[in-house]
């Protein structure tokens, strides 16, 4: 029978704002909070890390930028005029009418259909509004299996994700071809096919989601030899969806170009997703997430506590008072740490400071730069912060590659998106890694010296600041006018010592004055050209000067909390044999000495000639 419906959905009254998705604020997690994703990604606003269902800072910043533009209240939260302006409404119901008896045939609608009936029911949800990954393609897949739950949802029918005949009179739907029964899924591939688990971060990643998880997808599809134009650039396109379908194809999986639990452990990302059990209680929020100025009690002690454990001065003590001094406090620790700076507890903070929560993972390996001894073929490897990548990064620039971020010293995605590129470029076996058919197409040695690099191996003799303190990887971090942070913040009291870190020569002074952002400051450089950058100071110790020479471990200052500054700290940054910096971190890491704070009074100065 040849497909008879109405032109389109039935018309419904004003929109009715979907109760679950109001009130969703940073913190939440779940569907409800990948819907609201999806439609300001829809909306053309960026959310990175794409649809996640976790409302993190950076959801939370994507709804202020669309609130903003639509000229609503900037709440960073979701209300009724916020949902409806990103139309994740449901219509008003309308009284049910008994459905046509032909309309049962639509039971046949569901995972595995296809034809021309599959297309005039995407169709219809689109026009409803529904999110339909993968979009009108006549194949009733998962997505089109969470569109239809969705709608069901919306409409209060009974959410089965299959077309049943209420759902097909809902959407308009009279009466459609024959179906085919739906066949049944291949053994080999239930994760195609089977309910997706959101325990597991990266099921779910499919065309248009964007941010580090998908990077982490197209690293691991290459490594496993799979071509991804563009490379690991963090964006889910047509590209990836074909890598990924290869891949599937390749390893007897069912080809979706999405990413489901059994491609992603195939790929070796994430581990088993338990079988389904019978329901659990959602783990209890973070009661830290969300502390704000005017809060009260022993939550805001612990917090106070664990700022000062960090070196942060919170004026007042820890008091229990979320106060002007609180928030400051705060703030400060959110500017090393590269988390927006509201003043107020994000989930990232609170991981970091180990409030209501495990400690967060090491975030990256810290090779000691100052020990390196590489051996034949011990070349850079990815999560390695040294001279010797800044090296390779600049020979590959020079080869003609783009790498995102520049020659700054820290293997990532970018680094490895870029060898990529030059091994398919000169023909050479693609593995994103550094070989040693690389190092000889490019002239690198292990050492991180080539016949045509001026590099200057770096040192550091000292540690720069006495205890206690606290620093983070802030290298690069964003700053305002869409500058990038240049060093590392070292987090003490402020009037703590500050030592050089190598023999030198005090070479620059910076000065406080209004507007400026460096504040008191100054160099310490090496006869090889390479200088170390000291920033915020509160003052110089007496006799350091322009031509002063020191040497490593004397005092040359204070901690201070002068220029652009929201706390107390040093700002640090290396820069080898005169040139760009690089990143500090992990050379701090290697000789970490924040827990030491006897103070040493060391001065060995020679006037300035």
């Amino acid at each position: 029978m040849p497909i008879v419906a109405s032109a389109a959905p039935q018309p419904v009254n004003a929109p009715l704002v979907a109760q679950s998705l109001v009130g969703l604020r940073q913190g939440s997690a779940g569907a409800e909070v990948a819907t609201v994703q999806r439609a300001l990604i829809s909306a053309g606003v960026a959310v990175p890390g794409g649809a996640d269902g976790r409302f993190g800072p950076a959801t939370r910043a994507a709804v202020i930028n669309f609130q903003s533009t639509k000229g609503l209240a900037q709440s960073g939260e979701i209300d009724t005029a916020t949902a409806l302006a990103l139309g994740i409404s449901t219509p008003t119901p309308t009284p049910t009418t008994p459905a046509p008896t032909a309309v049962a045939a639509y039971g046949g609608l569901q995972v595995g259909a296809t034809g021309a009936s599959v297309t005039d029911l995407q169709e219809r949800l689109v026009a409803a509004g529904v999110y339909l990954a993968g979009g009108v393609d006549g194949q009733f897949g998962k997505g089109t299996a969470a569109a239809v739950a969705q709608y069901q949802r919306w409409n209060g029918l009974t959410r089965s994700g299959a077309v049943d005949a209420v759902t097909a009179s809902k959407l308009g739907i009279t009466s459609v071809a024959p179906l085919a029964p739906a066949t049944p899924p291949a053994p080999a591939a239930p994760d195609e096919v089977t309910v997706e688990s959101t325990a597991h971060p990266y099921i779910g990643l499919a065309v248009g989601a964007s941010g580090p998880l998908v990077k982490e997808v197209q690293q691991a599809l290459i490594n496993a030899g799979m071509t991804v134009r563009g490379g690991a650039d963090g964006v889910f396109g047509n590209a990836t969806k074909a890598a990924v379908s290869k891949f599937q194809e390749a390893n007897g999986l069912g080809v979706s170009g999405a990413i489901y639990e059994t491609t992603a452990i195939k790929l070796g990302l994430g581990a088993t997703t338990p079988p389904v059990a019978p329901p659990v209680a959602p783990a209890a929020p973070n009661p830290y997430v969300g502390l704000t100025l005017g809060a009260q009690g022993p939550l805001v002690k612990d917090l106070q506590t664990a700022l000062m454990g960090t070196g942060i001065v919170v004026r007042g003590g820890a008091d229990g008072s979320f106060g002007n001094a609180t928030k400051s406090a705060l703030i400060g620790f959110q500017s090393v740490n590269a988390i927006p700076q509201t003043g107020v507890v994000t989930a990232q903070g609170a991981r970091i400071l180990n409030l209501g929560m495990p400690a967060a993972p090491t975030a990256e390996p810290t090779p000691e730069p100052n020990a390196f001894a590489p051996t034949a073929g011990d070349f850079p490897k990815k999560g390695e912060s040294s001279e010797r990548v800044r090296v390779f990064q600049q020979l590959l620039v020079d080869s003609g590659m783009n790498l995102v971020g520049g020659a700054d010293g820290s293997f990532g995605n970018a680094t490895a998106s870029a060898i990529t590129k030059f091994q398919q470029t000169n023909g050479l076996t693609v593995t994103g890694t550094v070989t040693q058919e690389v190092a000889d197409k490019l002239g690198f040695s292990e050492s991180g010296t080539s016949p045509t690099s001026t590099a200057v191996a770096v040192k550091l003799d000292r540690f720069p600041i006495q205890g206690r303190c606290y620093f983070g990887n802030t290298w690069h971090a964003p700053r305002g006018n869409g500058r990038l942070h240049e060093g590392v913040d070292v987090i003490a009291g402020e009037g703590n010592l500050l030592y050089a870190v190598v023999d030198g020569t005090i070479t620059k002074q910076y000065w406080d004055r209004p507007g400026a952002l460096a504040g008191n400051g100054l160099r310490v450089g090496q006869d090889n050209g390479s200088y170390f950058t000291y920033l915020h100071m509160s003052g110089f110790a007496p006799g350091i000067e322009v031509g002063t020479k020191v040497k490593a471990g004397d005092v040359v200052g204070f901690v201070g909390n002068t220029g652009s500054s929201a706390t107390p700290h040093l700002h640090f940054e290396i820069h080898p044999g005169g040139g760009a910096a690089v990143n500090p971190y992990p050379y701090l890491k290697a000789i970490d000495d924040c827990g030491n704070t006897t103070p040493q009074h060391q001065s060995s100065f020679a006037p300035a000639a």
